[in-house]
């Protein structure tokens, strides 16, 4: 285990944005163990064959007639993300110019990143990326997912989604249900990291369930006085 707290006011941008802290901690494991990394965001659900899936996914794909090791994330997004970007430029350490590129640009979801030691220079872009345009992450706040997106478009690096045994952003009721599955699942001791003994089922019926009986002892948990 390791621990970031002292990290977090420089990778998170002086506190400016939150989710720089995604691709540092990404490049600082790469540069940490010299091995292939897998980020996962919180809020996801990963099934039996993650690992198989993602380990497959990231192995060298040919892409435009250059064998290249791709890039691990969850789904496509969408073109031209952020529209009042246009005219947008900036230098990045390892790529030379950037331009926002309003027919090109592209997204995908962060909630996942697999990388390998060779995309050391891409994680480091992918920073001098953000800090580019940092001061205005209010306005966009999924900067990570653009700037590592572009980065591997750029550098014509596939990117692969991971679709059969990852689920991001999980829903209402089965997000009620899988978090209290998995703290009843967890040590209270933190440093215990011991995996659970075995997978927590999405059981249909045991979601509607439970999700009945907590909506009965939270009916009125949103009221204020």
């Amino acid at each position: 285990m390791v621990d970031i707290a002292g990290h977090i006011p420089a990778w998170s941008g002086g506190g400016l944005y939150h989710h720089r802290i995604k691709p540092a901690v990404v490049l600082d494991a790469l540069k940490r163990f010299a091995a292939p990394v897998c980020f996962v965001d919180s809020d996801s659900i990963i099934s039996e064959g993650f690992h198989a899936e993602v380990t497959a996914k990231m192995a060298p794909q040919e892409a435009w007639s250059v064998t290249k090791s791709a890039v691990v994330m969850n789904h496509f997004e969408l073109r031209n993300p952020f529209p009042p970007l246009k005219g947008f430029r900036t230098s990045l350490p390892h790529l030379g110019s950037y331009r926002y590129d309003t027919a090109n640009s592209w997204m995908f979801n962060s909630g996942l990143i697999g990388v390998s030691p060779v995309h050391v220079p891409v994680m480091e872009d992918v920073l001098a990326f953000i800090d580019a345009l940092i001061g205005r992450a209010h306005k966009f706040p999924t900067i990570e997912q653009l700037a590592l997106s572009e980065v591997a478009r750029l550098n014509q690096i596939p990117i692969a989604e991971v679709k059969d045994t990852f689920l991001h952003y999980w829903q209402g009721r089965r997000r009620i249900y899988m978090a209290n599955q998995i703290q009843k699942s967890l040590s209270d001791d933190w440093n215990d990291l011991t995996p659970p003994k075995e997978w927590a089922e999405m059981n249909y019926w045991k979601i509607r369930a439970y999700n009945y009986y907590y909506g009965i002892r939270h009916a009125f948990s949103g009221w204020s006085k």
